[in-house]
């Protein structure tokens, strides 16, 4: 007789829909235009490689921070996570088939934004001001909506599960 497979089926309840329309992507990409514009204003052309520079090693700092986490809390990450560069999400997040703790998306992202500081603010003596600035634009600028997909979920009283698409983050009830 051959041996059967018995598979498991997770149904969550979804609680709340956060939906990034074009007005708002238009907003978060006229920041990063304003950003870049700022630097190409203040230094020249050294402006603009001072912001892809920062985009740049700020995107890494995320990575190396969350996957610090990750190893620490031997937490298995791959497949899970990955990159993703389509707006609001971008840099390193969870896959958009994967679901994520609240707590533990909580965990990372304010993680990431401390350490993120303190290694700018380590930085910042060695470096010049406009290039700092960028840092530091570029830092916030990259986890707003993750950080406004947070602040949102606290409203929500239960065990939270988070699964984040294209433009918009399900919450669902764990």
């Amino acid at each position: 007789m051959p041996a059967r497979t018995e598979r498991t089926f997770y149904h969550y309840q979804l609680l709340r829909k956060i939906h990034f329309n074009r007005f708002i992507l238009g907003i978060y990409l006229a920041l990063a235009v304003i950003g870049v514009a700022a630097a190409v204003w203040s230094s020249s052309i050294m402006g603009l490689i001072y912001a892809f520079l920062a985009w740049t090693i700020v995107i890494w700092i995320h990575y190396v921070i969350a996957r610090s986490i990750f190893i620490m809390d031997r937490y298995t990450y791959k497949k899970r996570w990955g990159f993703q560069m389509k707006l609001p999400w971008i840099g390193f997040l969870p896959l958009p088939q994967q679901y994520i703790s609240d707590r533990y998306m909580r965990k990372v992202n304010l993680h990431t934004l401390l350490i993120g500081f303190v290694i700018i603010l380590i930085l910042t003596p060695w470096l010049p001001i406009s290039f700092s600035l960028q840092f530091v634009f570029w830092h916030i600028w990259l986890l707003i909506p993750r950080l406004y997909v947070l602040i949102a979920v606290l409203s929500i009283p239960d065990d939270k599960l988070l699964k984040i698409q294209p433009q918009q983050c399900l919450i669902y009830k764990a």
